[in-house]
């Protein structure tokens, strides 16, 4: 057996080694004292020691015993080593030392152990005691004598979980650390240029809503009860908290609020362009805080292009109950932040909360600089709502009170401003946004100053609406305590996009804060959608910001938007079973579909034209539904153009046009293709191609086989 990077030879993962160490005596061992006025005589006795060495680093030493050649310690060590830097070719070194009080201690020789045969001989499980020869080390050259010592070595395995299986944690657990770690691929562009992954913490209660406090992530790095703590953001995956771990979230059961029932641990690459493909291993461990034991692990099979990674979640069924961990290790190909994968970790949480209606428009956007998102994946079903917010929040620091505010600068396709609405000018001329007045002291509940935007009503030249933020009583921006901003719908309140400021150095010594920019789409028709820059400047009023802000547009790439996210989303359709049975698939159709860049499916007389491609992108047709009059039948039609990706897969590159062609499937019995039939039927009901009671028929029927 061997051990290499923390695995032995037959691929059990070691996760630690415990060694128990008892040093009893010594005997005959070299004299260092001298006798004599000031000790310059022949040397009779020592002061001897031993410290306790493993790789370099010195784990433990026994006390000091005057004036004795043959001491006598008696001391037992119980030592833990990480199993991931473990190797059985170092040794286990005990360096004896006589004790100076007027200079440096004197080396007296040195027992090393192989720790290879420890572990070989008896597997690990024996205990050895014998007295071992001291040697010769470096500034010793006359050691001698003997080390009486008792010692056992045992590894210990990581209790590895498979998919959806579960551990329950012991009642009287207090503190858990769940760690995330993951490798980059060596040689790979994102090893050498760097991949930015974040690990989150999703709360959720008993009623299935998600708790947006209780939540942490790179820019909430305590939830509001305190139960929940982040080490917060590792953007490499090159650093190591220790076992393999680049981000650790805490967990202090004792302090957890009792309307929590899940906590969903997620992983999302934010960096825009790259993927789990880019990562050579990932893995979540269990660890109990204090004694630094790990319970479990999960190693999910890793491999293509998707984004997000659902690890593992701590359960409860009811408040007295205690929790259990249980693996998922499933993915999502399009999500790059945790908030808008809400309705999936919804769907993940059905089995605990009886009834729950997973909500499919509670995705929000949780940005952070170089995020781009088109609003309508975050506004569902009804579109971009009559009026967005830009709530802007933050707290007094040390009792000190900051005024900050809130603009909005409104430039055409060619960068020339055409107006600006902040405290001085509350409204735009086109009527359309509309400002709610300056707070200037940062005490206001709730957010602190808003900003109302009519999208419908802004005037067409208008094709970028900025948003600046400024200190204008000149408080650096890094010190603001608990500040953000958000957009949301004005009628329920529900957040579209947030982007926390705290806890970001690079607005260190800065006054204002150009956010981002909500722009017209040229390439869609004039869709809204919605970039974070986060860039930090000098100006006290958003006005000293307006050339910065052209400048920035005028020289930043351009940039696609994604691809719309397919309603429900990807992580439904892993719940359900279903991913590849109801990708691309229409359930009970009764006419053509086409689906448009909002994501809703419309006839194709209603549907809007296509833009061209950008140069060089290679073309797909767009998949459509097929015909079939049998409303007394559900089936499952998927109309993917042939050797063309699933709906909402990116095409291969280098692939050609290729037209699509009808394919009737009939569809297999189960809940799975039924979850798929449903969806795509209330989608057909939303376009008007079914009436309410033709819908609320066939909905019984599948509900029926769910």
């Amino acid at each position: 057996m061997d051990i290499s990077d923390g695995q032995t030879s037959n691929g059990k993962v070691v996760v630690g080694v415990e060694i128990d160490l008892k040093i009893l005596a010594g005997r005959n061992l070299v004299a260092k004292d001298g006798s004599g006025f000031l000790g310059l005589g022949k040397a009779k006795t020592s002061d001897p020691y031993t410290k306790v060495i493993f790789n370099g680093a010195t784990l433990e030493q026994t006390h000091v015993i005057n004036k004795n050649l043959n001491p006598v310690w008696d001391s037992t060590f119980k030592l833990h080593l990480d199993g991931r830097k473990f190797r059985m070719t170092e040794d286990l070194v005990l360096a004896v030392f006589d004790k100076d009080k007027l200079s440096n201690d004197d080396p007296m020789g040195e027992v090393r152990i192989p720790m290879r045969e420890l572990i070989e001989r008896g597997h690990g499980s024996q205990v050895h005691e014998r007295w071992y020869p001291v040697q010769q080390c470096r500034g010793c050259t006359d050691a001698k004598g003997e080390l009486h010592v008792r010692i056992s070595v045992l590894l210990r395995h990581a209790l590895s979980l498979e998919q959806k299986q579960s551990i329950p944690l012991a009642r009287s657990t207090e503190t858990m650390a769940v760690g995330l770690g993951w490798d980059m691929i060596p040689g790979s562009f994102a090893g050498m240029t760097g991949i930015d992954l974040d690990a989150s913490c999703v709360a959720v209660d008993f009623s299935g809503k998600v708790l947006m406090h209780e939540c942490v992530y790179y820019a909430q790095l305590q939830s509001r009860s305190g139960a929940l703590r982040h080490t917060g953001d590792e953007k490499t995956g090159e650093a190591d908290l220790g076992g393999g771990d680049d981000e650790i979230i805490i967990v202090d059961f004792a302090r957890m609020p009792a309307n929590v029932c899940a906590l969903h641990f997620i992983v999302t690459v934010a960096t825009e362009g790259k993927t789990f493909a880019d990562v050579k291993s990932a893995r979540v461990r269990l660890v109990e805080w204090k004694s630094g034991r790990e319970e479990a692990r999960f190693v999910p099979a890793m491999g293509g292009a998707h984004t997000a990674i659902f690890f593992s979640r701590l359960a409860r069924k009811t408040p007295s109950d205690h929790w259990a961990m249980q693996a998922i290790g499933e993915f999502d190909h399009t999500a790059r932040d945790w908030g808008t994968l809400i309705p999936e970790v919804q769907m993940y949480t059905k089995d605990l909360v009886k009834g729950l209606q997973v909500d499919m428009n509670a995705r929000v956007a949780i940005m952070r600089k170089g995020g781009l998102v088109r609003l309508t994946d975050y506004t569902g079903r009804s579109g971009i709502p009559p009026t967005v917010t830009l709530g802007l929040y933050w707290d007094v620091t040390d009792g000190v009170n900051i005024d900050l505010d809130a603009s909005v600068i409104m430039f055409d396709a060619n960068l020339k401003q055409l107006d600006i609405v902040y405290y001085g000018k509350l409204g735009s001329s086109d009527g359309a946004i509309k400002h709610g007045g300056d707070e200037r002291e940062g005490d206001e509940k709730g957010d602190d100053e808003k900003i109302f935007i009519q999208l419908a009503r802004v005037h067409p030249a208008v094709a970028h609406i900025y948003i600046v933020i400024n200190s204008y009583s000149g408080q650096e921006l890094d010190d603001v305590k608990d500040a953000g901003c958000h957009l949301f719908d004005a009628a329920t309140g529900r957040d579209l996009a947030r982007f926390a400021m705290t806890n970001m150095a690079f607005l260190d010594k800065h006054t204002a804060l150009l956010v981002g920019d909500l722009f017209r789409d040229p390439s869609s028709s004039g869709e809204w959608a919605f970039e974070i820059n986060a860039i930090a400047k000098q100006g006290r009023t958003a006005s000293e910001n307006v050339g910065d802000i052209t400048k920035l547009l005028r020289e930043r790439p351009a940039r696609m938007l994604p691809p719309p996210r397919l309603p429900p989303g990807g992580g439904s359709f892993m719940m359900s079973k279903a991913a590849t049975a109801a990708a691309g698939t229409i359930g009970a159709a009764v006419a053509s579909l086409v689906r448009t860049a909002s994501g809703s499916f419309v006839p194709p007389a209603q549907a809007p034209p296509e833009p061209p491609p950008p140069m060089g992108q290679p073309v797909v047709a767009a998949p459509v539904a097929a015909a079939t009059a049998m409303m007394n039948v559900v089936t499952v039609t998927p109309t993917v153009a042939a050797g063309a990706p699933p709906m909402g897969a990116p095409p291969p590159m280098g692939a050609p046009v290729v037209a699509a062609q009808p394919v009737a499937v009939a569809a297999p019995a189960g809940g799975g293709d039924a979850m798929a039939a449903l969806v795509q039927l209330k989608q057909m009901l939303d376009a008007g191609l079914i009436s309410p009671a033709e819908f609320e028929g066939k909905k019984a029927e599948l509900l029926a086989r769910m």
